[in-house]
């Protein structure tokens, strides 16, 4: 039986209760393990350019969540999402890493600790470049060809106020991937799957919030 074969009896196949599962592509652990490390793959391959990454961010999350339905999920749709939210998307990149550059100066500056006051400015500087990467990832999230980028930006910084509590599973993903690739750099293939894997799973939980209200 075919992958997709696969997936299509486990979206029929009803539960114990008469109910359908609702993430049917996550019924294979091993699969789903699979499947985050190549979403991995190709958003370090998609984001190479640092200016491309909030695009390949999007295109991950959006075939990631097409995979955990059990829908068709190939290579050709990823492509094809990279492409849609790149021909704006580029530009959020472009303020995005002017900004970190700005923040990562700041904190060079600020570890010669020649600076009065250089260890507020290091706070700053780390606060902010943890709130640029957490509002990026909030906004790839949300990103959809009606939608566009303004629009997608704005929900991201509404999801703060919104609920609050997903900042931190985010910042302790990103942190991760962080830590994992600094002691070794191979590893931000593993790590950048689990962190668009990471800001899917807090989005569909503030989803979930907002029905339950």
């Amino acid at each position: 039986m075919t992958p997709r074969g696969q997936r299509e009896r486990r979206q029929r196949r009803p539960l114990p209760d008469g109910t359908q599962l609702k993430w049917p592509g996550a019924e294979g652990k091993f699969a789903l393990f699979a499947e985050v490390l190549w979403m991995g793959v190709l958003t370090v391959v998609g984001g190479l350019l640092l200016i491309t990454l909030p695009a390949a961010v999007a295109a991950s999350t959006r075939h990631l969540h097409r995979y955990l339905l059990a829908e068709r999920s190939t290579v050709g749709q990823w492509w094809q999402d990279y492409l849609s939210a790149l021909r704006t998307g580029w530009i959020v990149g472009v303020g995005a890493v002017a900004l970190a550059a700005v923040l990562l100066f700041n904190l060079l500056l600020a570890g010669t600790q020649v600076l009065p006051g250089w260890q507020a400015v290091f706070a700053v500087g780390l606060f902010g470049l943890a709130a640029l990467a957490v509002t990026l990832l909030q906004s790839a999230v949300r990103w959809s060809l009606e939608k566009g980028w303004r629009q997608a930006v704005r929900d991201g910084v509404q999801a703060f106020v919104s609920d609050a509590g997903a900042i931190l599973p985010l910042l302790v993903a990103l942190a991760l991937t962080v830590v994992v690739t600094w002691q070794l750099p191979p590893l931000i293939v593993p790590g950048m799957g689990c962190l668009v894997f990471a800001v899917l799973v807090v989005k569909e939980r503030e989803r979930k919030n907002v029905t339950r209200r």
